[in-house]
């Protein structure tokens, strides 16, 4: 009888067949539409928001930015800013604005990508592309940040040295602290690749940490067995 011998490809290819039955086409098409309908509801959602507070400002003031415009308190803070000789909040003098509407259709169908090929490479790329998006926004909200806090005009009244505030967390200019974070935006974006990428191992780590939960903890198994071993051996040294 010939003896049957498993390969190491063998192996691999007998686990990418079980991880692609766990991951079903229907469990990933509802994924996919989860994950789409974040994303089409992302579309008028703030990509970034900032709260100004200082002691004339008990209440703060907001400032929001959306793909395609910002929005709040702009005309006060333009107002202080042109104080320090920063330059006016205007939408114009970002470009990029005109990639979110694309982007945003982009990973839509990185959505569709990654639900068609699962766990194959395509499917990979559409998942990475997903997790990139708001990490390109806040890296390019920083750079702006960057150039009006260094593009400051020298016969300004209030002269201060160049600054770079924080795209997330605070940051203390003059009498001025600004607090900013990720925008719903954002935020859903992560979480639609949060889906893509882990949405089928949530439910079952929920699962199984229920189970242990529920059973007697391994670690607790094991120690009862070792003492029930220290003491079968006792009562027989005692016969």
């Amino acid at each position: 009888m010939a003896s049957r011998t498993t390969t190491p490809d063998r192996r691999a290819g007998t686990g990418r067949a079980r991880a692609d039955r766990r991951d079903g086409p229907a469990v990933r098409i509802a994924l996919g539409v989860v994950s789409a309908t974040l994303l089409a509801l992302a579309i008028g959602q703030p990509l970034w928001r900032a709260h100004l507070t200082a002691p004339q400002y008990p209440q703060g003031l907001e400032l929001t930015v959306y793909g395609n415009r910002v929005e709040g308190d702009v005309a006060e803070i333009t107002a202080l800013n042109h104080y320090v000789g920063m330059r006016p909040y205007d939408i114009a003098d970002f470009p990029e604005t005109k990639l979110w509407a694309p982007a945003m259709l982009a990973a839509i169908a990185a959505v569709g990508v990654s639900s068609w090929f699962g766990r194959r490479w395509p499917g990979r790329l559409a998942r990475l592309f997903l997790w990139g998006i708001p990490v390109g926004a806040l890296l390019d909200i920083q750079w702006r940040l960057y150039q009006f806090g260094h593009d400051l005009d020298p016969g300004a009244a209030l002269r201060i040295g160049g600054f770079t505030a924080k795209v997330v967390g605070p940051t203390r200019v003059v009498n001025f602290t600004t607090w900013a974070w990720p925008g719903n935006a954002l935020l859903m974006i992560w979480l639609a690749a949060f889906l893509l990428s882990f949405g089928v191992s949530v439910p079952r780590g929920i699962l199984t940490a229920w189970r242990w939960f529920r059973e007697e903890p391994p670690y607790d198994a094991r120690r009862r067995e070792r003492e029930g071993r220290r003491i079968g051996e006792a009562e027989a040294e005692a016969a």
